[in-house]
């Protein structure tokens, strides 16, 4: 595995075709539903670490920001890009997310990247990253052994942030239990 030490600079442009997820429209009434529009902002990780979250726009399922984060990588091994809606009660609702992993930047010697990107489950995000600094061959590392982390599982085809319930809960997308 590659691994990244230097400058990275991302520029967060736009996003399209975001689309909320059940858990986000489970308090929306009547007809609405079809045309749910979402308050969001991108949080940007880069291996657990949060680098920067963009400002929230409003009432959109393609936002553009052109918000720019400059960040110190040590020992970088990817970066990642969740999307969430700004609930007005609670936890913000997660929207969608995807994984850029350093070494697929680097394997074609550019050190500069820039393109539409796909999210899961649904939309996408044109990002601009530049990278200055150096790759190697990366081993394991324990500094963030029992760090408290918060990412996207999958499991049966689903994503889920990990959150801890007091009561039995259901996918609210197949039904099935949970936890």
């Amino acid at each position: 595995m590659v691994i990244f030490n230097g400058l990275l600079k991302i520029k967060i442009c736009e996003a399209l075709d975001l689309k909320p997820t059940a858990w986000s429209l489970r308090h929306a009434v009547g007809p609405k539903t079809q045309t749910f529009l979402l308050d969001t902002y991108i949080a940007l990780n880069v291996d657990e670490f949060r680098v920067g979250q963009t400002s929230t726009k409003q009432k959109t399922n393609s936002p553009v920001w052109h918000d720019e984060f400059v960040a110190e990588v040590h020992d970088g091994r990817k970066i990642e890009l969740s999307v969430f809606h700004d609930a007005p009660i609670g936890y913000d609702d997660f929207v969608a997310n995807c994984t850029i992993q350093f070494e697929e930047l680097l394997q074609n010697g550019s050190k500069h990247f820039e393109d539409w990107i796909d999210l899961e489950p649904e939309g996408k995000v044109y990002v601009i990253i530049n990278l200055s600094g150096s790759s190697s061959e990366g081993k394991t590392s324990l500094k963030r052994q029992g760090a408290v982390r918060r990412r996207v599982h999958q499991v049966n085809g689903h994503k889920f942030m990990a959150t801890y319930l007091r009561q039995p809960t259901y996918c609210s997308h197949c039904r099935d239990f949970i936890w």
